[in-house]
């Protein structure tokens, strides 16, 4: 262990990954800190619990739609110019939410910014494939993703903080100018070596085939299938968090914020925890791996959906439960592109990140909207947090009979 340390220290780009991992802090700092500042903003515009998960899925619909695509402009124009649009984008159009009149706007400005945003992960992991060396390439990737876990922390926990003082709008003007900042220091610092160029192989025609074959790929679309749902849970819970937290169980917006943050860092942690758990205890068995993930985050919305009254008298707990599902919800993401990876053709890979991306996303979308409509009808979150453990439960149960199946067909098997 030592000596995988000592290596690490000495031979990982440290600088590259720093000026990288900025662009996802810079991100996320908004897009989870803005989600944390919901009770500030259902305040001030009089919105709906349905209505403050639509923000969610404005900004995820229009960064599903553009998934696909979005690798390849990546390879067009590099990594370092669209990893800056996407760093822009998302600091102006949130300097923009400062002067929205109604939420109406806000809205329409969350789906612009979702283009931005779709396209930071194409360009950083680009960045890592094509400059750091094949022995150090998962290490190095998980380690930058990690920026998106510290940003969303930062966010969720800070402004609301913020917001107390200076208001939503105060806040976000903070966050917004930061992200421009970080922008700026991307632009000067990050000298990328651009190694790989276009090639005629990225044709229409191919585009199309290569879809087409990897929807005819079983293996790959049952992994796929579990993004849609980890969406669900990755969508609904950031949204409503601390909405549930200060409209059902009665705690502050800023101790909802900082519960949202042990959220985040609960995924940072589950990132590379889960990968361990899968490689050595698992010994590589993904579905395994998977459905133990499954089985955590049901038990979880399952304590909120029947016993959240009784736990919230224990602030101990509630952060207790806060940490695991981050950890399951939000730490399956790096396990889930490892397994897209290997189901697909290497030449596929990059195609086949942003179908997954597709089907995850979806779940973004769908899950904030339908979790606040069943606590509007009920007035209360409890229902909504025990239908999406029902989901996840026949999820989980289709998904491990399939795979079974599926692994009973594979060459070699008995």
């Amino acid at each position: 262990m030592l000596n995988k340390i000592t290596e690490l220290k000495d031979n990982l780009q440290w600088k590259l990954l720093f000026i990288l991992s900025t662009g996802y802090m810079g991100a996320f700092i908004n897009i989870q800190g803005i989600q944390a500042l919901m009770p500030f903003i259902q305040d001030d515009f009089g919105i709906s619990r349905t209505e403050a998960g639509l923000y969610s899925t404005f900004l995820f619909l229009s960064a599903t739609a553009v998934a696909v695509f979005s690798g390849n402009i990546v390879d067009k124009i590099g990594s370092k110019k669209t990893l800056l649009f996407g760093v822009f984008s998302i600091g102006f159009l949130m300097l923009a939410n400062t002067i929205s009149p109604v939420y109406s706007i806000i809205l329409i400005l969350a789906f612009i910014t979702g283009i931005g945003f779709s396209i930071i992960t194409p360009a950083v992991n680009k960045s890592i494939m094509d400059e750091v060396s094949p022995e150090n390439r998962g290490i190095s990737m998980g380690l930058m993703h990690s920026g998106s876990g510290i940003g969303g922390f930062a966010g969720a926990t800070l402004l609301p903080i913020l917001a107390g003082s200076l208001g939503w709008r105060g806040a976000i003007l903070i966050s917004s100018l930061l992200t421009i900042f970080l922008g700026i220091f991307i632009k000067k610092a990050y000298h990328p070596e651009q190694i790989l160029t276009n090639n005629n192989d990225n044709s229409d025609t191919n585009f199309k085939d290569n879809i087409l074959g990897l929807l005819k790929n079983k293996q790959l679309m049952l992994a796929c299938s579990l993004g849609l749902i980890f969406g669900l849970a990755v969508g609904s819970i950031p949204a409503h968090y601390t909405l549930f937290l200060t409209s059902d169980l009665g705690y502050s917006s800023a101790l909802a914020g900082f519960a949202l943050g042990i959220v985040q860092i609960g995924g940072i942690v589950g990132r590379t925890f889960w990968g361990w758990v899968s490689d050595s205890i698992f010994k590589g068995d993904r579905t395994i791996s998977f459905i133990l993930i499954m089985i955590i985050i049901i038990l979880l919305n399952l304590c909120y959906g029947l016993f959240g009254d009784f736990l919230a008298s224990s602030i101990f707990i509630i952060l207790t439960i806060s940490f695991l599902l981050g950890l399951t919800a939000f730490g399956w993401s790096g396990l889930y592109f490892t397994v897209v990876g290997e189901r697909a053709s290497p030449e596929q890979t990059g195609i086949a990140s942003g179908l997954s991306l597709v089907f995850l996303r979806t779940g973004v979308v769908v899950g904030p909207p339908l979790f606040g409509l069943l606590a509007d009808h009920y007035d209360h979150y409890h229902n909504s947090w025990l239908v999406l453990a029902g989901i996840i439960f026949v999820s989980g149960t289709i998904y491990y009979y399939l795979q079974n199946q599926e692994d009973k067909k594979a060459p070699g098997h008995e």
